[in-house]
């Protein structure tokens, strides 16, 4: 039923948005100078997964749709350098009509449901929907205000910067100088998954929350301490500001700073404490505080420099930083080698956030070249660097043993796992060195093109790589197009070798643009190895365009 209360939705949501662009279009005399655009986009799919033990088979009937609206020039006819506004939305469904369909008939609809015939909570899920519903962005705009001062948005939006993608609810103001400078302020609430029309995908990681609706005391009810590890959603007051440059088009730098809330109850601890009762933290707290920079030059005709950094003022450290040198080599040609450095950071009322978090540092150096117009080849190669406190091969043995359980001490003392554990001696930093590459190359022909890609990644931890080859032919100057691709890879893992395996697979693919505003495309996919035996997966997509 959630399913098809969702289907109704985007039906409402698709209606509302064909009668906002017929009254846009009904009244040429007082819309002129109004530019419109809809478009949808439809991704359907079915398959089947298999859980890494082999006994549960998830079937997966997924239906992916999205439908936008911009409506532009608001004010009349469009005047460069004069102020303009605009609006402009996007929904998605992102349904999973599978949820639920390999339950039996005692626990039916159990993921979703926390009461079934096999018991309370058996199977339950808590915040899992069949058919979500976000809101991914709606927001009005201007620009050139103030004799190009000023320029604002107000409404759902996103902030791309050196601190990754980030989306809120509120408004932003951007100040640009004529001193090659602009400035922006903005604030407002954190898009957090269990709001309504929300995703959770734009939060910092490390903490699972939802809406409580429907918890409570009754026995047919969730609890709270039933899932200590769900936490409440509140809504979450954030601001930031960010300078940015605005001058010489071979130059863009910014800078950034994000700070956002967490409000309401959160559980702080698993398993009750002696007396049944669980921790909970309360009140306004900070959950992330970052800044970030980034700079790029370039110069067509030399090459580029690019480079960055986060700082994560809550756990006190350099969360990331990269940097990269490329040096164009004519017009066909292209050299450079890039660093990239990354700890993973969470959000401050997250658990993992007591724990150790050790840096991924990966470096490479890269080639591309275009011989001929037709033909481009590119590769690349480095090393990725994990590292750790203490060494993973022996560290949890000597834990054991200093604590008398290996052993087989009649007296067990924790005081001496914990000496051990805190020992700097014994927490030196340890590397794994793994290997990489990648290499790719295309050819295009008048009415197609082929392609083929390799990759490895292997070291002491064992590896991946292989190979796919690919390839596409265009009909009737593009209306028709067929494609397909063969794929063939190896992975193995040492401390789980029961899951290595070789795998085979090919797609096969065709498409039609039976209009200029649409196009719709139908894949098959089948792969085969030891793990998961034969999987199949049919994909239709179907994309539709309206302006005016």
């Amino acid at each position: 039923m959630r399913g098809h209360r969702s289907t109704r939705l985007s039906r409402v949501v698709a209606s509302g948005l064909a009668a906002l662009a017929t009254a846009i279009t009904a009244h040429p005399r007082d819309a002129r100078a109004l530019d419109f655009e809809v478009q949808s986009d439809t991704a359907a799919q079915a398959y089947q997964v298999a859980s890494p033990w082999g006994d549960t088979i998830l079937d997966r009937r997924r239906l992916m749709q999205t439908l936008s609206l911009g409506v532009y020039n608001l004010q009349g006819d469009h005047v460069p350098g004069r102020a303009d506004f605009s609006v402009v939305l996007r929904v998605r469904l992102d349904a999973d009509f599978g949820i639920n369909g390999h339950l039996g008939d005692t626990d039916r609809g159990g993921e979703t449901s926390y009461l079934t015939e096999a018991g309370p909570g058996v199977r339950f899920v808590p915040g899992l929907q069949q058919a979500p519903i976000d809101l991914m962005y709606a927001y009005v705009e201007g620009r050139n205000l103030l004799n190009g001062w000023l320029g604002f948005r107000a409404g759902r939006q996103y902030v791309v910067d050196s601190l990754g993608w980030w989306s809120f609810d509120g408004a932003l103001a951007r100040v640009t100088t004529p001193y090659f400078v602009q400035a922006e302020f903005y604030g407002g609430l954190e898009q957090r998954g269990g709001l309504p029309l929300s995703t959770s995908r734009y939060e910092r990681p490390g903490v699972w929350r939802g809406n409580h609706a429907g918890f409570g005391t009754a026995g047919d009810q969730p609890s709270v301490t039933d899932y200590p590890s769900y936490q409440y959603t509140q809504p979450a007051p954030a601001f930031g500001v960010a300078l940015e440059s605005n001058g010489p088009s071979w130059i863009h730098g910014r800078l950034s700073y994000r700070r956002v809330y967490n409000m309401g109850t959160s559980v702080t601890q698993q398993f009750p404490d002696p007396t049944g009762g669980y921790r909970t933290a309360n009140g306004l707290r900070v959950s992330q505080d970052r800044l970030g920079y980034a700079l790029d030059l370039n110069k067509s005709d030399l090459g580029a420099i690019k480079g960055g950094f986060t700082y994560d003022f809550y756990n006190q450290i350099v969360g990331s930083y990269y940097g990269g040198v490329e040096a164009y080599l004519g017009k066909r040609a292209t050299i450079g080698a890039d660093i990239d450095y990354f700890v993973p950071t969470f959000d401050a009322d997250s658990i993992f956030n007591w724990f150790t978090k050790s840096p991924i540092t990966t470096a490479t150096a890269r080639v591309w070249a275009a011989p001929t117009q037709r033909l481009d080849l590119s590769a690349y190669g480095g090393v990725r660097i994990w590292m750790a406190d203490g060494d993973p091969e022996t560290f949890g043995t000597e834990q054991c043993r200093a604590s008398g359980l290996c052993s087989g001490d009649q007296e067990i003392d924790p005081a001496n796992s914990k000496t051990f554990t805190r020992d700097p001696d014994n927490r030196a930093t340890s590397t794994t060195i793994d290997a990489l590459a990648n290499v790719s190359g295309r050819y295009r022909f008048g009415t197609g093109e082929v392609g083929l890609r390799g990759m490895v990644q292997a070291g002491a931890r064992g590896h991946t790589g292989g190979a796919d080859l690919s390839g596409e032919k265009r009909f009737d100057g593009g209306r028709y197009r067929v494609g397909g691709r063969v794929s063939l890879y190896d992975w193995n893992d040492p401390l789980r070798p029961d899951r290595g395996a070789t795998s085979f697979g090919y797609v096969l693919g065709a498409g039609i643009r039976p209009v200029q505003q649409a196009d719709l495309r139908i894949e098959w996919e089948h792969d085969m190895n030891r793990l998961v035996g034969q999987r199949f997966r049919i994909v239709a997509l179907l994309n539709l365009r309206l302006g005016g």
